[in-house]
Formats: C-alpha cells, structure tokens, sequence
C-alpha cells in the first residue's frame, strides 16, 4: 500500500468514527427544528439554558426562588449532570445554527429500583431543593407505574424546556413524540414524568398520556402555608402522567444495555429526584 493509499484509508476510517459518534436524529420540524441525542459536548450549553429558561420560569422552582440560592442551584445542577449522562436524553436544535434551543432530559428507571427508591427519605441537602423533591415524591410514591402500565421500565422525563420564543409553535409536543421514538429503539415500552403546567397535561394527554395521581398547589401546604404560591394562571396541580406504548414489547429477560447510545447506569436515591 502506497503513502497515499494509507492516508486515505486513514481518512475513511476517521470519516467512519465520525458517523459513528454522530447523534441519532429522532425527528425533524419543517421550519428548522430537529431532534437529537443531547452529547456530552452540549452539556454546558444545557446547563446555561436550564438556569436562563427552566429554573426561572418552572413553576416549583420558581414558587422556592431556587435561582436565587446558589447551594440549590448547585445541587439542581449537579443532579442535571447526573441524569444527562445516561445518553438518553434529546436535544432541540436549530439546524443552520447548530444552536441548542431546547432539552428533553430523561432516564430509564427498572421496576426494580421503585421500592429502593422509595424506601427512605431521597438524599438532598438545600432545604429548598428539598422542599420541591420532597413535593415530587408524594406525587409519585402513592402510584406504582410498573404495576399500572404492565411494564419493568419506562423512560422517565425530568426536564422539558425551550428558549423562550420558541415556545407555543408546538415544539414541546414534537418532542414527546421523538421521546416516544427514542423509547422504542431501546426496547422500552413506557414514557412517564410529572408535569407542573395545566398545558404541559394537555399536550401529554393529546399524545394519549394518562394521569395517573395529581395533588393541587392549593391544597398542598407545609406548616399550614401554601408551599408553591407563584404557580401562574390556570395551573392548578402537577400530575404524574405515564403512556405505554403500543406493540413495544420487552424481552423475557431483561439484559443491562452496554451500548454508548444507551448507557443506562442504576437509579440510586442519592441522585434521584
């Protein structure tokens, strides 16, 4: 083989990591929008997005003023990072600019973590971090979604946001749908999280989701105050909404992944929200 021919095997060897590396493209919008793996090359870029348009504007966090305290903010982070690294998440993009615009952060949780995960009080340390894990979890812990929905997984959404004017045209929506895709791939056969926003559960419903448990801002006090007060026109309740979908079967037995696209690592209580 000639210097030349190597050099070129070289480059089609490069070019063949390249596609490999490349993120799955889970969906597309007409006007520039598609849908992707969330890499760990846009995890800062993630970060900066939760803290301008996820923490200031999500109803729980806001209600706590969590922004506003840097130990909170760090924690919310530091579990962020956490949950990103799964390599199960998507990202929003704006094709052109390459810009991210927007995240779906999710997980995949076993059956088997459920009672682990509510075994004990979950490990946080800010007292308003607290204070918002310690509301998701009476939203989850009376509903086992495994038993409800038939399955030994699900993939369980945290984050959902976008930049603020790319909001209303639908997107979020387009983005439960890729979740949907990106769910069948891995062979799991349900999607579930807690939305806080009346519309947030209207666009779940839309797509078939089920709620499941839902406890009323109003009606949730701590030391006989209203905990979230800062809650927004016609938000009345967060809700703990799950959808199977049809014709994904789980196999007999369920095998760890070890692919790098699906890297699933076991739930602990520690990071969990």
């Amino acid at each position: 083989m000639t210097k030349s021919e190597a050099a070129t095997e070289i480059e089609k060897m490069r070019a063949l990591e390249e596609r490999i590396k490349a993120p799955s493209i889970w969906g597309r919008l007409p006007y520039g929008i598609r849908f992707e793996d969330l890499q760990d090359t846009r995890y800062d870029d993630a970060v900066k997005l939760l803290k301008k348009h996820y923490l200031p504007e999500e109803i729980t966090y806001r209600s706590v003023k969590l922004l506003d305290d840097k130990e909170g903010t760090d924690e919310f982070i530091h579990n962020a990072r956490i949950w990103m690294k799964d390599k199960i998440s998507i990202a929003a993009v704006k094709e052109g600019t390459n810009q991210l615009i927007g995240v779906l952060i999710m997980r995949i949780q076993d059956k088997s973590a459920f009672s682990r995960t509510f075994s004990r009080v979950k490990l946080t340390h800010n007292p308003l971090y607290s204070k918002v894990m310690k509301f998701y979890n009476e939203i989850e812990k009376p509903i086992n979604l495994f038993e409800e929905m038939g399955v030994r997984r699900n993939l369980k959404f945290y984050v959902i946001t976008l930049k603020g004017r790319y909001r209303h045209r639908g997107i979020a929506k387009e983005m439960l749908k890729a979740a949907r895709e990106l769910a069948a791939s891995a062979n799991v056969p349900a999607i579930a999280g807690i939305m806080t926003t009346s519309r947030g559960q209207v666009i779940a419903e839309s797509l078939g989701f089920v709620k499941y448990h839902e406890i009323y801002y109003i009606r949730y006090l701590i030391d006989d105050q209203i905990a979230f007060f800062d809650t927004g026109l016609g938000n009345y309740g967060a809700a703990l909404m799950g959808y199977r979908i049809p014709d994904v079967e789980e196999p007999v037995e369920v095998q760890p992944q070890r692919s790098s696209r699906f890297n699933i690592q076991p739930i602990t209580t520690e990071d969990d929200d």
